[in-house]
C-alpha cells in the first residue's frame, strides 16, 4: 500500500504494518520504535504525547483481522496485576485498507526462559512465579475465561519479580466468537498440549461429526503450566504420556534431573502434569496458595541457585585417542560388534551432553543485554529506516542459518580470553543484581499491567535447547525480506550426523508422517487438506523409522511462499522422551505439493507427507 508520508519529504513511502518507521502516526500514537512481533502482529512504543507516558501498540498484519476484536473483548473481562490490561483499540487506515490495533500499558521485561537464562534462580524465586501465573489463571477462569494458550514465552518477568501473563488472543469465554480454522483443536503450542488433548487429536475425529471441537478445559490449562515450569527448572520438556499404565513418575524425573528443585516444587509439578485430569489441581488458586505458604516456610534448600556454574574444563582432565579393543572378529559376529560400538559411542555422548545441561556460564550470565534502551532512540534521518528494517530482518535470517548449521555450544578453548566480570552484590551465586530479585509471597500491588514479549537476543545454547530458540525467532524469520521462498542451503551439523547414524537412519530412510499435529487427522474424509503457514511445525512419524518408533515427534519450520512447501526438521523426540538432533527435509528435494485454493498466508495442504535423511539441507 502506499501512503503519504507523515515528514515533509514530498515523496510517497510503502508502510508496511510489519515495519513502520520511527515518527509514523498510527492515530493520536506516534511510534518510538519496533520492540517485536509474531504471527498475527507487529508490537510498537508509541507516546500520544512527546512527554508522555509510553505505550505498547500491537498492529494486526492482516486487514481487519477479527482475532484482534476478540483479544479486546477477552481482556475487557480481565482486570489482575497479572494479566495484560487493555488501555484502548483503534484501526489504522492504509489507503482503504483498516488494519486493527491495541493499544497496552508497556511492561518492560523478558518473557520467563529468558529472565532464567539471564539469571541463575533459586526455588523460591520460581515457587514465586508460579503463585503469581496461578493467580491471574484463577483470576481468568473466575471469569470463565481460559488462555489456551499458556507457555513461557507468553509470561513476561519485570526486573522487581513481577510475572504477568500475556497474548490473549487465543482466549475463550462464553461468548467469544469462534475462531475459524480448518483444525478443530484450539490454537495452543504443540509441546505443551495435554495428553487427553493429543489423544483426541488422533482418535475421536474419526469417531465424531465435523463441526466438534476439541472441549478445552482448565484441566488442560494447568498441565500447560505444568510443563512451562518442568521446562523451566530442567531446561528441557516432559516426557508425552499417552497411556496411563506406563505414566512415569514425573517428581521422580525432576529429582532425577536436578536435585537442586526442592521436594514441595517437584511434587506440584507432578501434580499438574498427571496423566488423569481429576488428579491435577483443583483449581489454578488452590495451587497459588499451597505454593505461596509452602515458599514462606522453606528451609536453606530454597534458596539455593537451581543451575551450577560451568567453571571450564578440569585442569585433570587428559585426552586419549580412541583404541580399538575388539581384535579379530569372528563371523557373523559383526552385527553385535557394531551396537556395542554404537552403544559405546552414544554413551561418551551422553557424558558429553551432561556436562552442559542445566550450566550456566557466569560470563554470559552476567553481560546479558538489556531488553530495552534506557531511553527513546533519536529519529533515523529520513530515507534510512527502510535499510534499518532490513538489516534487522537480516540479522533474524542469520540467526536461523547458524542454528541450522552451527556446531553445538561448547566452552571457550584455555587459549580464548573470557571476559569475566565482577561478581555483584546480591543472593549467593544468582549471578545477577540484588535489586532484581526482590521475589515477594504477597500478591501484587493492584492494578497491574503487561505486554508482548521483546525480540530476543541471539546467544549460543546448548543443542536440545535448538527448537526453543526456533520458537522464539519464529516471529523474526517470517519478516525476513522478500517472500523467502526456500531456505539457503546449510549443512548438517555433526552432532546430528553422529545421532543419526546411531539410530540406523542413512540417506535412504524416510517415512510417512502426520504434517501438523496441532491438526487432526481427518484425511479419510474426501478432499480433505488442511491449513498451515510458515513458522514452527511440529510433526508426528506414523511408523518406525530405523529405531525411532512410531509417534516420535519432529520438531522444525516450514516455509509457503514458493510453488512448494519447504520444511526442515532438526530436532527428534521419542514418545519416552529422548532427544535427538537430526537432519530431515520435508517431502523430498523439491518440497511438498500444494492444493489448489491456496494464497499467501493460506497454504492448503495434506494432512500426510513424508520425511526424508539428508546430510545437507538443499
Amino acid at each position: 500500500m502506499r501512503l503519504e508520508s507523515n515528514a515533509s519529504s514530498p515523496g510517497p513511502l510503502v508502510l508496511s504494518p510489519q515495519a513502520l518507521p520511527v515518527g509514523t502516526r498510527v492515530e493520536r500514537w506516534r511510534v518510538e520504535r519496533r520492540i517485536g512481533g509474531g504471527g498475527n502482529g507487529t508490537v510498537y512504543e508509541v507516546r500520544s504525547r512527546p512527554e508522555g507516558r509510553s505505550y505498547a501498540l500491537k498492529l494486526a498484519h492482516a486487514p481487519d483481522d477479527p482475532r484482534f476484536q476478540r483479544e479486546a473483548r477477552t481482556l475487557r473481562l480481565l482486570r489482575h496485576p497479572g494479566v495484560v490490561r487493555l488501555q484502548a483499540t483503534g484501526t489504522w487506515r492504509a489507503g482503504a485498507t483498516a488494519y486493527p490495533y491495541l493499544v497496552m500499558e508497556h511492561v518492560r521485561g523478558r518473557t520467563l526462559y529468558d529472565w532464567s537464562r539471564a539469571r541463575n534462580p533459586t526455588a523460591r524465586h520460581v515457587a514465586s512465579l508460579l503463585a503469581q501465573a496461578a493467580w491471574a489463571l484463577d483470576a481468568a477462569h473466575r471469569r470463565q475465561v481460559l488462555h489456551r494458550d499458556f507457555k513461557g514465552e507468553n509470561l513476561r518477568v519485570e526486573e522487581h519479580g513481577r510475572l504477568v501473563v500475556l497474548d490473549w488472543g487465543a482466549g475463550w469465554h462464553p461468548r467469544a466468537a469462534p475462531i475459524t480454522s480448518a483444525a478443530r483443536l484450539p490454537p495452543g503450542t504443540g509441546p505443551y498440549r495435554s495428553p487427553q488433548a493429543i489423544l483426541w487429536s488422533m482418535r475421536a475425529p474419526r469417531q465424531t461429526a465435523c463441526s466438534e471441537h476439541y472441549p478445552y478445559t482448565v484441566e488442560d490449562e494447568l498441565y500447560s503450566v505444568g510443563v512451562t515450569f518442568y521446562r523451566l527448572v530442567v531446561e528441557q520438556y516432559p516426557p508425552l504420556v499417552l497411556d496411563k499404565a506406563h505414566a512415569p513418575a514425573i517428581s521422580a524425573t525432576v529429582r532425577a534431573l536436578n536435585p537442586r528443585v526442592p521436594e514441595p516444587l517437584a511434587r506440584w509439578i507432578e501434580r499438574l502434569l498427571a496423566f488423569a485430569p481429576e488428579a491435577r489441581p483443583r483449581g489454578a488458586g488452590y495451587l497459588a496458595r499451597e505454593v505461596q505458604h509452602a515458599q514462606a516456610h522453606g528451609g536453606p534448600d530454597w534458596d539455593v541457585p537451581l543451575f551450577g556454574w560451568y567453571e571450564g574444563p578440569s585442569t585433570a582432565t587428559r585426552t586419549t585417542q580412541e583404541e580399538d579393543p575388539w581384535g579379530p572378529v569372528a563371523p557373523g559376529e559383526e552385527a553385535a560388534l557394531l551396537q556395542a560400538r554404537a552403544l559405546r559411542e552414544a554413551r561418551v555422548q551422553h557424558h558429553r551432553l551432561s556436562r552442559w545441561l542445566r550450566r550456566r556460564i557466569r560470563s554470559e550470565v552476567q553481560t546479558q543485554p538489556r531488553t530495552e534502551p534506557a531511553s527513546p532512540p533519536e529519529p533515523r534521518p529520513k530515507g534510512r529506516w527502510m535499510r534499518a528494517a532490513g538489516g534487522l530482518t537480516l540479522v533474524a535470517c542469520m540467526a536461523w542459518g547458524l542454528m541450522l548449521a552451527g556446531p553445538p555450544h561448547t566452552a571457550p578453548a584455555p587459549s580464548q580470553p573470557v571476559q569475566q566480570l565482577a561478581r555483584p552484590r546480591g543472593p549467593t551465586d544468582t549471578g545477577a543484581p540484588a535489586t532484581a530479585l526482590p521475589f515477594s509471597t504477597a500478591a501484587p500491588p493492584w492494578p497491574g499491567n503487561a505486554m508482548p514479549t521483546t525480540e530476543p537476543h541471539a546467544r549460543c545454547i546448548p543443542r536440545l535447547h535448538r527448537y526453543i530458540l526456533a520458537a522464539f525467532t519464529a516471529a523474526h524469520l517470517n519478516a525476513c525480506s522478500g517472500p523467502q521462498v526456500r531456505p539457503e542451503p546449510a549443512r548438517c551439523p555433526s552432532e546430528a550426523l553422529e545421532a543419526m547414524s546411531q539410530l540406523g537412519l542413512d540417506l535412504r530412510s524416510h517415512g510417512p508422517i502426520q504434517f501438523d499435529i496441532q491438526q487432526p487427522d481427518d484425511s479419510y474424509q474426501t478432499n480433505y487438506s488442511i491449513v498451515v503457514s510458515d513458522g514452527p511445525i511440529t510433526s508426528r512419524l506414523d511408523e518406525p523409522m530405523g529405531r525411532l518408533p512410531a509417534n516420535t515427534l519432529f520438531y522444525g519450520r516450514i516455509w509457503t511462499g514458493g510453488e512448494k512447501i519447504q520444511g526442515r526438521y532438526t530436532l527428534a523426540r521419542t514418545p519416552d522422551g529422548s532427544e535427538y538432533p537430526v537432519c530431515f527435509i520435508l517431502g523430498n528435494e523439491t518440497g511438498m505439493s500444494k492444493y489448489r485454493g491456496s494464497r499467501p498466508g493460506h497454504t492448503r495442504a495434506h494432512p500426510w507427507s513424508n520425511a526424508q535423511v539428508v546430510h545437507h539441507f538443499p
